[in-house]
């Protein structure tokens, strides 16, 4: 029989039990999440010579910017759910505590910065000075032109390169990464038991892909559609006009298919622009699933790892496909994990 367990560690607090835990990450947003719901008062064991204990008020513990680990799992084999920051704490009854990935160090930045021409990775570096992200060595060089920031804070110009430049931008755990793609070695927290608040978390690479068999080892799975890139026909344009008025355009898709138009003024390199067209076609025709499904904690996985995906009654559908999303809940009633498939890889 296999025992759900937790560690949670909130600024200078490790905790073994709560009541609830809830976490969203997502490719398709900057901004990991998480919930963790713990009774309003809590008792505090103090270890030494004269091991004592005392009754106090569980939000006046924690303070909004204390930093956060969330790690989950079954017996003694825990997994890093969620890192980032305490955003908010709700002093009710319970006590409910709000946690925010590492954009939430963007949010506390204002941006004032005029740029003529800029790489991708130089004005990344300059939103991301002084805070504790790390940039991926995988964000590609694009050159930016007219990139005038004003009144913006850090999280405004990640998503303006979502908007306006039709690039994925997400973290991984405080890891960013900003490009046409994906990150092809997705990486998770090694968890070492009785590590102190200020001892350094350490990553490995996710090797195994994460393996599920409908109808066996997925507790549901009736929101999964089977999507094939042969039955949708679409041709996407991507469009820059220089300052000229002369028009460049890069297209990716099918020649005679329902067309898809989108307009980037800040970029300017024909390769781009393609990569640009093609990460458009791919949310729009792909071989792979649409929808989620949902399982226990194990196999544990995270968006941008793949999921080997069995089928007996559907073979066809046998593959491995990527993950988009997760969201996971923990308390008293178990633990869950509701994954987004998405393209076949």
């Amino acid at each position: 029989m296999f025992i759900l367990k937790c560690e949670i560690k909130i600024g200078s607090y490790t905790f073994y039990s709560v009541k609830e835990v809830k976490v969203k990450r997502s490719l398709h947003s900057f901004v990991d999440t998480a919930t963790i719901t713990i009774p309003a008062s809590a008792v505090l064991r103090y270890t030494g010579k004269l091991p004592t204990k005392s009754v106090v008020n569980s939000a006046d513990q924690f303070a909004e910017g204390n930093k956060v680990e969330i790690w989950l799992g079954y017996d003694d084999v825990l997994n890093l759910e969620f890192e980032g920051f305490v955003r908010r704490i709700n002093a009710a009854t319970p006590c409910i505590i709000e946690c925010e990935g590492y954009s939430w160090q963007l949010q506390q930045k204002g941006i004032l910065d005029s740029n003529k021409a800029i790489t991708l990775k130089k004005l990344l570096t300059k939103i991301t000075a002084g805070t504790d992200i790390l940039l991926s060595n995988e964000i590609p060089d694009l050159n930016l032109n007219q990139a005038y920031f004003s009144g913006m804070t850090g999280t405004d110009i990640l998503d303006w390169l979502k908007k306006n430049l039709y690039l994925n931008v997400y973290f991984e755990g405080k890891l960013l990464y900003a490009g046409f793609d994906h990150l092809k070695n997705p990486k998770a927290g090694k968890y070492v038991r009785g590590r102190k608040a200020g001892d350094a978390l350490t990553y490995e690479d996710v090797k195994d892909d994460a393996g599920y068999q409908i109808g066996y080892t997925v507790i549901r799975d009736d929101e999964l559609k089977f999507r094939k890139a042969s039955d949708a026909h679409v041709l996407v344009k991507a469009i820059y006009i220089d300052k000229k008025n002369k028009p460049y355009t890069a297209e990716a898709g099918d020649k005679n298919g329902a067309e898809t138009t989108i307009h980037i003024s800040h970029f300017e390199d024909m390769n781009a622009l393609k990569k640009a067209a093609e990460n458009k076609l791919k949310t729009l025709k792909y071989d792979g699933y649409e929808g989620k499904l949902v399982a226990f904690l194990q196999p544990y996985v995270f968006p941008g790892c793949k999921a080997a995906i069995s089928d007996t009654k559907f073979p066809v559908r046998n593959g491995t496909y990527r993950v988009e999303s997760t969201e996971v809940t923990f308390g008293a009633s178990g633990g869950r994990r509701l994954t987004e498939i998405g393209l076949k890889i």
